[in-house]
């Protein structure tokens, strides 16, 4: 018991010397992450809807520091594809890193599939135009 207390402000000064060290690696150093994030699919042109199958999510690699990246939470990151201007049938969209929003200090280095594809088509009426008769008995 004798061993554990002597030297004790030497001790205590290496443990305090050691969480300041640790403290700086977590803060410091920079990391990568794959984190999926879900697309929203903006500017649907007036008249239009999409159909068919279409992704939910693409998997985004960021970069920053590594105590940044353990904080993120999974709903900060979205991918947004603004579909203004586009023209009925298949759209092919090349996402770029500028698309997808991420918190301040993380960037994105890659997405993966880094294009998909999406089918727009017109909307259709709801009615069908044609008259129906009520029979009385």
């Amino acid at each position: 018991m004798r061993a554990l207390t002597r030297h004790w402000e030497l001790k205590l000064l290496a443990l305090g010397f050691s969480i300041g060290l640790w403290f700086f690696v977590m803060t410091s150093e920079k990391s990568d992450l794959i984190l999926s994030a879900p697309i929203e699919f903006d500017g649907v042109p007036a008249g239009m809807t999409l159909t068919g199958e279409r992704p939910d999510s693409v998997d985004v690699q960021l970069h920053g520091l590594r105590g940044s990246l353990s904080r993120l939470a999974p709903d900060q990151i979205k991918a947004r594809v603004n579909l203004s201007g586009a023209s009925q049938g298949e759209v092919a969209i090349h996402l770029l890193p500028e698309q997808v929003l991420v918190p301040a200090g993380i960037t994105v280095v890659r997405i993966n599939p880094s294009q998909i594809r999406v089918v727009l088509e017109l909307l259709r009426s709801s009615h069908s135009g044609a008259v129906t008769a009520k029979r009385s008995s």
